[in-house]
């Protein structure tokens, strides 16, 4: 018997809880500001951080040319009235329309009643059963990673200016996986490197190697595929190694081994390849699939859940074609707008609608001033696509105030050089 849509009783106002405060459930929180009115819903946030990061610039946030404040947003000034609670999902009772929450000061688990759900989690860093990788390898899926890199990229420099017998290998850089995150991060890094070793004597920009694998036939492939090879063209002129049809099977502290067979000496090792649902949506007792995302209804529903909603990286949600949309920005902010559209429906006794959405467009930075767009079907390359970029994700950041800082850490940054220092405040092996 499927469950029922709690309903509220006693003239108390319905709560919708959203798990999960990045760009789905803090956009679907905002659009369910707009839509209901404060007598209509309690609205509440739930994640375990009290911000979310606006991930195209988290690779420039990392590689100096925006203060990583700047790439962050608080979820509390986002929002005009929907509460927050700073907490970690433990676990669901559909039965019961509970979330069990865990404090994360002094892990005390608590139960929160809702009347709708929203589940909007995200995703993972997808790691494979690669020895090593672990261990061993970076990742770039948060703010600290983001500045790990950055420390340890100016550590390898001046490792490097200090031992001519190991400099080639502390100045090698893998980067494994060539979608938008890796391929923005081999071309951010590239640039970053090639300007940093200029302050150091005994470099020089050739001893700078960059690595970028995948194991598809071209980077980038979402995009068209003339856009794709002018990526990759673009990187090769610049001296970035680009290998197709590649993998790494095995990473270490010092090497990292190619699938081929080729051993890569090579110090650091980041791994963009691919993202996974968080292991946490497997305990909730819901309908998942075989790689265990969420499965979804067309009104974005969780199957068989009429007030449990799933949005954004974690869960599976197609068009009329049958075919999933995919986990990026633009489609996780709009998902996050259908569902408070369809909730307010719900609330008001009217039917939910299917969730019809249309790509906008895709856009890439590769560094030095040069990236690739394809936006309403037209194609950009070259500078025209890296100008657009910048405007695009500037006119979207929320707030005037963080327009402002971020146009003139932009404006800084084309009149004057940046601080090759390390920061100390990253993650693991940031350093």
């Amino acid at each position: 018997m499927k469950p029922t849509a709690k309903t509220a009783q006693d003239g108390a106002r319905p709560r919708i809880v959203i798990l999960g405060g990045g760009y789905a459930g803090a956009y679907c929180a905002q659009a369910l500001e707009r839509r209901l009115g404060p007598a209509a819903a309690d609205i509440l946030v739930v994640d375990r951080q009290n911000y979310f990061i606006v991930f195209p610039l988290l690779v420039e946030a990392g590689t100096g040319s925006l203060e990583p404040r700047h790439a962050v947003v608080s979820i509390r000034s986002f929002l005009r009235r929907a509460g927050f609670r700073l907490a970690e999902v433990v676990g669901l009772e559909p039965g019961r329309n509970e979330v069990l929450l865990r404090d994360p000061e002094t892990g005390e688990e608590r139960r929160l009643p809702y009347d709708h759900l929203v589940i909007a989690l995200g995703s993972i860093t997808k790691l494979p059963s690669v020895p090593g990788l672990r261990e061993h390898a970076l990742q770039m899926k948060s703010m600290a990673d983001a500045v790990g890199m950055r420390d340890r990229a100016i550590r390898m420099l001046e490792l490097a200016d200090a031992d001519p017998d190991l400099r080639r290998a502390l100045l090698h850089f893998v980067i494994v996986g060539a979608n938008f995150t890796g391929a923005e991060v081999a071309g951010e890094l590239d640039a970053f490197l090639r300007t940093a070793v200029k302050r150091y004597r005994n470099l020089s920009r050739d001893d700078i190697r960059i690595t970028l694998i995948d194991h598809g036939d071209r980077i980038l492939a979402a995009l068209d595929p003339s856009l794709s090879e002018y990526a990759r063209r673009n990187m090769l002129r610049r001296g970035i190694d680009v290998r197709l049809h590649e993998t790494v099977t095995a990473i270490d502290e010092r090497t990292a081994t190619l699938g081929s067979g080729q051993v890569l000496a090579a110090r650091t090792v980041i791994w963009a390849a691919g993202i996974a649902p968080p292991r946490v949506i497997r305990r909730l007792g819901l309908p998942v699939d075989e790689r265990g995302y969420l499965v979804c209804d067309r009104d974005l529903r969780v199957r068989g859940h009429p007030n449990i909603w799933a949005i954004g990286d974690c869960a599976v949600n197609n068009d009329a074609h049958g075919q999933a949309y995919p986990a990026t920005a633009q489609h996780a902010v709009r998902e996050g707008a259908h569902a408070a559209r369809n909730i307010a429906r719900v609330l008001a006794g009217s039917p939910a609608l299917p969730c019809n959405l249309r790509s906008k467009g895709s856009l890439a930075a590769l560094g030095c001033r040069t990236g690739v767009a394809v936006v309403f079907g037209i194609k950009l390359s070259g500078f025209p696509a890296w100008w657009l970029w910048r405007t695009v994700y500037l006119l979207k950041m929320p707030g005037l105030g963080r327009k402002v800082r971020i146009a003139l850490d932009w404006t800084l940054d084309l009149f004057f050089r940046r601080d090759y220092v390390q920061l100390g405040v990253h993650g693991r092996n940031g350093g």
